[in-house]
């Protein structure tokens, strides 16, 4: 009897919870191991461009051992010299495009976005210095405009703006545009 009234005691200090014993367990854990491994914290905009510019000093070396193994790796997988960039010759009318990473999704290129495309590829090689912009915002009030257009060859990604209040910034010179499906559908 006095046993009882021992654990009915400790069942007013501490009351039940109604969360089952495995989630009182995970909540635990869960506190615990951000104690242990704390949340990396994302640099923001300002960090990234002063970490560029920084970096813009330094000397680049090319890994030419790296270069000749990712070619390889290329040439052996797809023909990426003529199907890198959708044109009219690798595309044509009807074809459906399928979404990246989204399965469900797909645009058939139709009158409008067949005239989108190039006849053929616009890559004419060599090329010895190529720059790849995307229009995330980290180029704003960065100066590499110039830089970026003295390219043979420059890629912009998902449409992005070029008026001359970005030039300075992003510079305008552009050979290739990539496009998800549903950019082109939606500009």
């Amino acid at each position: 009897c006095g046993s009882r009234r021992r654990m009915a005691g400790l069942a007013w200090k501490w009351p039940r919870t109604r969360l089952p014993v495995g989630a009182s367990a995970l909540g635990v854990f869960v506190l615990c191991w951000l104690y242990v491994f704390p949340v990396y914290r994302l640099p923001d905009e300002k960090e990234i461009v002063q970490g560029v510019l920084l970096q813009q000093g330094k000397a680049w070396r090319r890994n030419q051992t790296a270069v000749a193994l990712f070619r390889k790796l290329l040439e052996e997988c797809c023909d990426p010299g003529q199907l890198f960039a959708m044109t009219k010759m690798n595309s044509p009318m009807g074809k459906n495009l399928w979404f990246d990473g989204e399965f469900l999704y797909s645009v058939t290129i139709d009158n409008a976005t067949y005239s989108l495309f190039p006849q053929a590829t616009p890559f004419q090689l060599p090329l010895k210095k190529c720059s790849v912009v995307g229009n995330g915002g980290i180029l704003k009030k960065s100066g590499c405009g110039k830089q970026i257009d003295q390219a043979d060859f420059v890629m912009r990604c998902n449409l992005p703006p070029l008026s001359s209040e970005y030039s300075k910034d992003v510079g305008s010179k552009t050979q290739l545009v990539t496009a998800n499906p549903s950019i082109i559908q939606k500009r």
